[in-house]
């Protein structure tokens, strides 16, 4: 079955663009709130970016150019993408937590002429790796070193406080703005198998990724968006970042995630709408000041994605958070937010599947020969539509690997859907467990085990065995001053009516989990932790 709409491009437009249009017919309206850096109009952010677009062309920086992107959430990282919009270079966004290996991988990949960090952050110098990076990259002519005036300019570093304090504008001329269909951005999957691949977006498929959720939901330029995940990751860039300019609304900013905090800025800033990962939700929905708080009272729309929510958080957040439509969010790198529980869509949709594609996306479940397999069935997610990128930059034969001549991304997700046209996320297909020949879909023991009252969080994976080929191993983080023994967790799991063979036959507890930027649970980690764990038992 294929859940399919419509698309919908009309309006589509250079968020430069509509940034100067916003600010010629409202300068005064409020664009960016940045708690240490100040709030900022559209006037204001145009006056910037036009600023800055002038000063890096002076530099050599043009149309075509490569400039990679890893700020945390300040308003900076604003200016940056849209100056960089207006000269026609493209924007590579990557999470704030890379470093070293990760930079020197994707500079090598793309040519990268330029690269944008903070001096320093959360304790690590950004500036020294730059630095180092500059060196020893070839072709990376320009680092610019954000968030300290006091930096030391010198030949190929330039410091964005000192750069923006001349006015560039009224020097020279920026070249032509690009066409829509121009390479814009490059968005960097946070690897989950430990790989890195760029999605290649234009302007139409940016906007696209957003034009789903405005048309299923109503936002407008009324909506407060607080932008809390990562803008150097998918879904802050999109739904976040590009949002924002999208409706023409306002983002309030937080640049780590502190949840206490998060309670605060929202009730402060009267925020409307936020799309995060899970372990953004379950941090909000069980902190012990939430009612103080108000109980997220102005948010209307919370979009929870990155990782299956399990069931017990969603009902869970419907108490917790009694003025908020907290949806399910799948979505990829690749392919955009691309479905969610529309406003009347019932409670069993709500709290068990992952959503319905949005209007200008189709779903369908493969099995491993491309057919399509009957509803309730598991197999391969594939989607197609307008959301879905042009592929992955100069990495051809992971493109054709993925992306199908005929439209269809190939997720790498198993998933069912049902007859409705509702989807189920069931895992990632390298991460299922074949125990004797049988599946075991790790999603579905995690959302049972989540219920638990002794865990906090869980993850499961396959760990090695000479008989069956793989058992089931749990990783637990504990709740506060609890701990779970494999006795209980399996008693639970009977309790549940889960069948035997599904049973995690191992529990290794851990402080928290290993995650990508976006919330995900980087299981190939664990299952070389548990791999390697079983070597020194066995001393093998």
């Amino acid at each position: 079955m294929t859940a399919a709409a419509g698309a919908n491009l009309a309006n589509t437009i250079l968020a430069s663009d509509r940034l100067f249009d916003i600010a010629e017919r409202d300068t005064d309206r409020l664009l960016i709130v940045d708690a240490d850096r100040g709030r900022f109009t559209y006037g204001d952010v145009a006056g910037q970016v036009r600023r800055l677009a002038a000063a890096l062309s002076s530099r050599g920086i043009g149309p075509g150019d490569i400039v990679i992107l890893q700020l945390p959430n300040w308003a900076p990282f604003l200016v940056v993408h849209l100056a960089l919009t207006v000269i026609g270079a493209v924007t590579v966004t990557l999470p704030i937590v890379y470093r070293e290996k990760e930079l020197a991988s994707v500079i090598d990949l793309t040519g990268a002429r330029c690269l944008v960090v903070p001096a320093h952050f959360h304790g690590f110098g950004y500036g020294a790796m730059a630095r180092g990076l500059r060196q020893r990259a070839d072709g990376l002519d320009l680092v610019l070193l954000v968030g300290d005036p006091d930096a030391v300019e010198e030949p190929g570093i330039a410091v964005y406080e000192t750069l923006m304090e001349r006015s560039w504008e009224s020097q020279g001329s920026v070249p032509p703005s690009p066409g829509l269909g121009d390479i814009a951005a490059l968005g960097f999957t946070s690897g989950t198998t430990g790989d890195l691949k760029g999605a290649v977006y234009d302007t139409n498929i940016l906007h696209a990724t957003n034009s789903g959720f405005i048309e299923r939901y109503g936002l407008d330029e009324n909506d407060v968006i607080f932008g809390c995940s990562p803008l150097g990751h998918a879904v802050g860039f999109t739904h976040a970042l590009r949002m924002t300019l999208t409706i023409g609304g306002r983002i309030v900013l937080q640049d780590r995630w502190e949840p206490g905090r998060a309670l605060e800025n929202i009730a402060a800033e009267k925020c409307t709408f936020m799309a995060c990962a899970t372990p953004f939700l379950l941090d909000l929905v069980y902190h012990p000041d939430l009612a103080k708080q108000g109980s997220l009272e102005s948010v209307r729309l919370f979009l929870c994605g990155g990782a299956s929510i399990p069931e017990q958080l969603m009902r869970d957040a419907r108490t917790a958070l009694p003025h908020t439509f907290t949806s399910p969010l799948w979505g990829m790198t690749e392919c955009g937010g691309v479905a969610t529980c529309p406003f009347d869509a019932p409670d069993e949709k709500l709290f068990e599947t992952d959503g319905i594609a949005c209007h200008n996306m189709e779903l369908k479940v493969v099995d491993g020969s491309g057919d399509e397999v009957p509803p309730g069935a598991d197999g391969e997610l594939m989607a197609r539509g307008d959301m879905v990128t042009q592929g992955y930059f100069r990495q051809a034969e992971l493109t054709a690997e993925s992306f199908q001549a005929d439209g269809w991304f190939r997720t790498g997700d198993q998933a069912r859907m049902d007859t409705d046209g509702y989807i189920k996320i069931t895992g990632r297909i390298k991460d299922l467990i074949i125990r004797g020949g049988v599946n075991i879909s790790p999603a579905e023991v995690e959302s049972v085990l989540f219920a638990h009252p002794k865990v906090a969080n869980v993850a499961i994976v396959g760990m090695p065995d000479e008989r069956l080929g793989e058992r089931s191993c749990a990783y637990v983080v504990p709740a506060d001053g609890t701990s779970l023994d494999l006795g209980e967790m399996q008693a639970w799991m009977a309790d549940a009516g889960v069948a035997k063979p599904k049973w995690p036959e191992r529990i290794e507890t851990i402080d928290a989990l290993p995650m990508t930027p976006s919330g995900k649970v980087q299981k190939f980690r664990l299952r070389e932790m548990i791999t390697e764990r079983m070597r020194e038992e066995h001393g093998v």
